[in-house]
């Protein structure tokens, strides 16, 4: 069975990044209900930041700190799925220090012969300012790209009103309005949707 792993890169579970991945596994379920759907947060993960030892440079490229942190349990997820969806939130301009523990941490996966190769991986962003994610975007796009990854992103509806890529935003686009407490961006809600559906379609697409 195929699996497509979604992981909320924020520390406020709930909020934007969750919204954007349940809005893509609606999309996801609309074109297969035969997927394998895994939801993790990363905040559930006890992860310590790389210390430059490397170590994962010699064989048998291993990394010493995943043998007192959950970088393994991690790992078993990640590395048996077809598509990984990231939604990360914008920390000054970057993505939150718990996914930027992730990518530096993943540089083993690599050295093992890209363990990563060929995995579908589509990035997301949540953030305050509505041209506030383009930092996070591109942080993920490089790992992915690191990890000879296939980077995609939406093609689904208007290629004029519906981006690319799902970034929400609690700014509205007037410079002063922003969301109401409770009251979603429902554009981005439907890009992230969209990726979803293109996601798993090429997951099909790929593993037929």
């Amino acid at each position: 069975m195929s699996k497509i792993v979604l992981i909320n890169g924020s520390p406020r579970k709930n909020r934007a990044c969750n919204f954007l991945l349940e809005q893509a596994i609606e999309g996801i379920k609309l074109i297969a209900d035969n997927i394998e759907i895994k939801k993790i947060n990363i905040t559930d993960y006890n992860i310590t930041p790389c210390n430059g030892c490397d170590q994962c440079l010699r064989p048998p490229n291993d990394c010493p700190l995943a043998e007192s942190d959950d970088t393994n349990k991690l790992e078993d997820i990640v590395l048996n799925s077809d598509a990984i969806i990231i939604a990360a939130p914008n920390y000054f301009g970057s993505v939150s220090s718990q996914i930027k523990t992730l990518i530096d941490r993943s540089r083993p996966w690599k050295m093992k012969n890209y363990l990563l190769k060929d995995v579908i991986l589509a990035p997301m962003a949540a953030t305050g300012l509505r041209n506030g994610g383009e930092g996070v975007i591109s942080d993920l796009i490089n790992f992915g790209l690191i990890q000879g990854m296939i980077v995609v992103g939406n093609t689904f509806g208007s290629p004029v009103i519906e981006g690319n890529i799902a970034i929400t935003s609690v700014q509205k686009f007037s410079l002063k309005e922003f969301l109401g407490k409770g009251e979603l961006d429902e554009l981005a809600g439907l890009i992230a949707k969209d990726t979803g559906k293109r996601v798993a379609e090429l997951v099909l697409k790929f593993k037929g």
